[in-house]
């Protein structure tokens, strides 16, 4: 599992390519239920970074909009 990253520095490309492996993985069916978990729970460390990520975009993108729309 990959340690936790600054939400700043988050490789966005990467992390859906992770989550796409994720779920990859869970579509193959493994009976695995503590690998299972360990995925689940890096996913959901993942969509959470990915979201905070895109509301500091969406309020950087309003930021500029209002700096310039006047």
């Amino acid at each position: 599992m990959a340690p936790k990253k600054d939400v700043k520095t988050l490789d966005i490309a990467k992390s859906f390519q992770e989550l796409e492996e994720t779920a990859a993985w869970f579509e193959q069916g493994d009976a695995d239920v503590d690998k299972g978990l360990a995925k689940f729970e890096r996913a959901m460390e993942i969509a959470d970074a990915l979201k905070k990520r895109l509301t500091e975009a969406e309020n950087k993108v309003k930021e500029i909009k209002k700096k310039y729309d006047t």
